[in-house]
């Protein structure tokens, strides 16, 4: 069978460099993973112009907090386990990196697609979206996803990582994938279509409150398609990071004469490329929102504020006098 070479391959154990690079690349991940995602956290918490306390950004909270906890608990384990696996020591059981790898990949994606969905909503049905797209929804959405990907995740046990890597590539990754494409295609058309309707009307309307209604939804034309090009670029990182992954997991599945050094660089590549799509997320969309750059730049100023303020007190109080009690 076309899985006789893998399976063959797992009593093989890995070239020491690889489980180096591995680990050393998990390290790297991690630097980068997890500070720029508990800032896009922090961020829509605190909320200090309290306008990030809506659906969308509710979503984006959540897919945030799931791509800092693969480089604050992921990434950080596969390090321990690579350089334990260079070093010939069993540290970590790498049957827990396989399913946290699984749960937290499954609802990055059932994330997007909610993100996706929710920005469809909000562009094709704008008078629907106020009443059934509310924050609620998106917590409790939230919510069920992670339910959702803890259950799928369990069956990593029964069919053990390589089968169930193939079974999640063919069924979350790339039917989610076709699906997110057709619907930001439709969003697209129809921000388009809109963006040409005001722009019609605004150069046959002269009117005072024509020219003002027309100057408020371009407005809200703009913000709403930033927040899409926002989007649309996560989803190309999303397919830049899968499709490499999920060609690595069909040779993994069905080529019977890959040799086990090739298997192993296979296993750990894959792995690698999904996880990466964690770290670099926040980098991609959080500088493309105004609403982050302000609320971030408005969190440093406050920040600055109240440690220039603590300085000059403590300076304005001067040292205790040593016989003073």
């Amino acid at each position: 069978m076309a899985l006789t070479a893998t399976s063959s391959c797992a009593t093989v154990p890995p070239p020491t460099g690889l489980s180096y690079f591995t680990a050393s690349v998990s390290v790297f991940l991690t630097l980068i993973t997890v500070p720029g995602n508990l800032l896009i956290c922090i961020v829509i918490v605190k909320d200090p112009f309290r306008n990030l306390k809506t659906p969308f950004h509710y979503l984006v909270l959540s897919l945030a907090a799931t791509d800092f906890m693969v480089g604050s608990f992921m990434d950080p384990a596969s390090a321990v386990f690579h350089f334990g696996e260079a070093l010939q020591s069993k540290v970590v059981d790498v049957k827990i990196i396989h399913f946290s790898y699984f749960i937290l990949s499954t609802a990055s994606i059932l994330t997007l697609a909610a993100l996706t969905a929710e920005r469809y909503v909000a562009v094709t049905s704008p008078l629907r979206y106020k009443t059934t797209v509310t924050s609620k929804r998106a917590i409790i959405t939230s919510l069920l996803i992670w339910i959702a990907a803890l259950g799928f995740s369990f069956v990593y046990f029964k069919l053990g990582f390589i089968f169930y890597s193939f079974l999640f590539a063919n069924t979350a990754v790339i039917s989610t994938f076709a699906v997110l494409l057709f619907v930001h295609m439709r969003i697209v058309r129809r921000l388009r279509e809109r963006a040409r309707y005001w722009r019609d009307r605004r150069a046959n309307d002269s009117t005072e409150s024509g020219k003002l209604e027309n100057k408020i939804k371009t407005k809200e034309a703009k913000r709403e398609s930033r927040a899409v090009k926002a989007l649309m670029i996560i989803l190309l990182a999303f397919f830049a990071s899968f499709t490499p992954a999920c060609i690595m997991i069909y040779l993994l599945n069905f080529c019977s004469n890959c040799s086990c050094l090739f298997i192993h660089w296979l296993r750990d590549l894959q792995y690698l490329i999904v996880v990466s799509n964690s770290g670099i997320n926040p980098y991609l969309y959080a500088w493309r929102i105004p609403q982050f750059k302000r609320a971030f730049f408005k969190l440093m100023h406050i920040m600055r504020t109240r440690r220039n303020f603590d300085i000059s007190m403590s300076t304005s109080q001067g040292p205790e006098h040593p016989l003073q009690g």
